[in-house]
């Protein structure tokens, strides 16, 4: 499973404490006395949470540590007559034991891979919707480089609620609005199954995890993606966005953004009719 870091965590601190809660796993031994082995596996389960709480969705503490087996152990699965039967709570806190560590392994190791795709020197733009829509120049043809300010390597990244939006967008009634939007699609489909770049950067959607819960606002979902983003990236991370709103809200979470302008607001005020 692919862990998710919370706002604020940064990506070295994540993975060592991963891998000490996985050391702390492997290292639980076997006991003869049931009681001893179950204080033994709930101590670990409660240090285990506490050192993540600060590190990982709750979500992935809950499919790392909490999870069915966990909370019938604590209820006391494994009791027969109000007292613990060795082989069987033996037996189910081995089983949990053994699961929890082959699930903190590939949590080490999908981590670790994410890491790598995200290196110091590449520069990171997340796309809001308007961009698509908005902006002068066609996507294709955008100067991401001059967005970006640098001549690194940069790596375009659409969250998946900005590609369903463009979905939405291309049964829009304003005929500019659907072209852009089909047309956005289209380019987005055609980079991602050649594996092919664009002029001045490569271009990623950002799936969601399996058992990703979205906000309830886009926006919302689309700093928080950004947010997730900048916790991977060892290099820098912004938003680019049209929008007013979804600008102040980056900035109230500390999220580099580029607040972009169309011409609304400009030139004299209309007299009132």
């Amino acid at each position: 499973m692919i862990v998710t870091p919370i706002p604020g965590a940064h990506r070295g601190n994540v993975l060592q404490v991963l891998r000490s809660v996985h050391t702390a796993a492997i290292n639980l031994g076997n006991y003869h006395q049931p009681e001893e082995n179950l204080l033994k596996y709930l101590t670990w389960a409660t240090e285990s949470v506490r050192v993540l709480n600060s590190q990982i969705r709750p979500k992935d503490i809950d499919a790392l540590v909490r999870t069915p087996q966990y909370w019938a152990l604590l209820a006391g699965a494994g009791q027969i007559n109000g007292r613990l039967e060795a082989a069987l709570s033996n037996g189910l806190i081995d089983l949990e034991v053994r699961q929890r560590v082959e699930a903190f392994d590939l949590a080490v190791k999908a981590f670790t891979e994410q890491m790598t795709r995200w290196p110091e020197s590449t520069s990171v733009l997340v796309l809001d919707t308007g961009l698509f829509i908005k902006h002068p120049t066609k996507f294709e043809e955008t100067d991401f480089a001059a967005l970006a300010g640098t001549e690194r390597d940069i790596r375009i990244v659409v969250p998946m609620v900005v590609v369903e939006e463009l979905d939405r967008l291309k049964e829009s009634g304003n005929q500019q609005v659907r072209w852009r939007a089909g047309y956005s699609l289209a380019v987005l489909d055609r980079l991602l199954e050649e594996r092919a770049p664009l002029p001045t950067a490569t271009v990623e959607i950002l799936m969601d995890n399996p058992g990703h819960a979205r906000l309830s606002e886009a926006d919302d979902e689309i700093v928080d993606r950004a947010l997730t983003v900048r916790t991977m990236a060892a290099g820098p991370v912004r938003l680019i966005t049209y929008d007013t709103s979804m600008a102040m809200r980056a900035k109230f979470a500390t999220l580099p953004v580029l607040k972009l302008r169309t011409g609304a607001g400009t030139g004299k005020e209309p007299g009132k009719r």
